[in-house]
């Protein structure tokens, strides 16, 4: 795997080199991370909040469901599923490589099972 990670490396390198775009390379020509524009920020914060809300709001509404949490959480994630695809096309839809899209999405799935897995768990401890 090394061995590829460094062919494929030194490729775009030797390519770069020679002012000619990495044929091998899928993201060639894709924006920065660093290219985002503060509507753009808003926008992506804009949209991770309402996921986070929607996946809150599912899962206290279906609290009483199931007495594992964890399916509580897991229930309100895939319901509130297509907000974070939504996100993800948003961002992709802007010119960002995929590895950011994916990446930022993974990221706003995981905060908000972390902050929902405690409130889960003290209000069935009631």
């Amino acid at each position: 795997m090394r061995k590829l990670v460094a062919m494929f490396l030194f490729t775009g390198f030797i390519a770069a080199a020679h002012g000619e775009p990495a044929e091998t390379d899928p993201d060639a020509g894709a924006r920065s991370p660093g290219d985002l524009t503060p509507e753009e920020r808003l926008e992506m914060m804009t949209q991770a909040h309402g996921y986070s809300t929607c996946v809150y709001e599912e899962a206290i509404t279906n609290i009483d469901v199931d007495p594992d949490i964890r399916r509580i959480a897991d229930l309100a994630m895939g319901q509130c599923d297509n907000r974070l695809t939504e996100l993800g096309s948003t961002i992709s839809n802007w010119g960002f490589p995929d590895y950011f899209a994916e990446g930022f999405t993974r990221r706003v799935r995981s905060q908000a099972a972390r902050k929902l897995l405690p409130e889960l768990a003290i209000r069935k401890g009631r």
